[in-house]
């Protein structure tokens, strides 16, 4: 993955186009970052939709409110923030072993890499990337399991 192929979202655009990114490109999760950068400065994940919906002071101005507004609003009205704009990072000269301890102690799916003093955004790991380097399907596993090949079945 190059740096140009992570997909994040600017500090100062609005949160419902974070939302839409996400949709749009079927993930979970973004950077929050500000500057061309990419200086890493928050997470947004799908799951904060959720406080779009339970927040009024969030919901009452959600056309207008940016990134930042929301992720400021959410640490101001929850106990818990730190879930909501806490990026995790790891440099991109970390081990395997160090992003998955990382992963498993703060409980997250997702791990932003970082590269240079601006922490710049350069890529993302995440706990499926980690699965898949150790369970992979075996060639033809689902033609030796149904007995026939997909191809077959499809005329190919």
């Amino acid at each position: 993955m190059s740096p140009d192929e992570v997909i994040c979202v600017q500090n100062d655009e609005l949160i419902l186009e974070a939302f839409k990114k996400m949709r749009d490109n079927n993930i979970g999760g973004l950077p929050v970052v500000e500057g061309t950068k990419k200086k890493i400065v928050g997470n947004v994940s799908i799951r904060d939709i959720r406080f779009l919906l339970l927040k009024p002071e969030l919901f009452s101005n959600f056309r207008q409110l940016t990134v930042t507004g929301f992720m400021n609003t959410v640490a101001s009205a929850t106990h818990d923030a730190t879930k909501v704009s806490t990026p995790i990072t790891c440099k991109h000269e970390s081990t395997l072993g160090n992003v998955i301890d990382t992963l498993a102690s703060k409980l997250v799916h997702r791990i932003y890499v970082t590269a240079g003093e601006d922490d710049e955004v350069i890529g993302v790991i995440t706990l499926r990337d980690v699965i898949s380097c150790f369970i992979f399907e075996p060639p033809n596993f689902f033609d030796n399991y149904f007995g026939f090949s997909a191809q077959e079945m499809l005329g190919q």
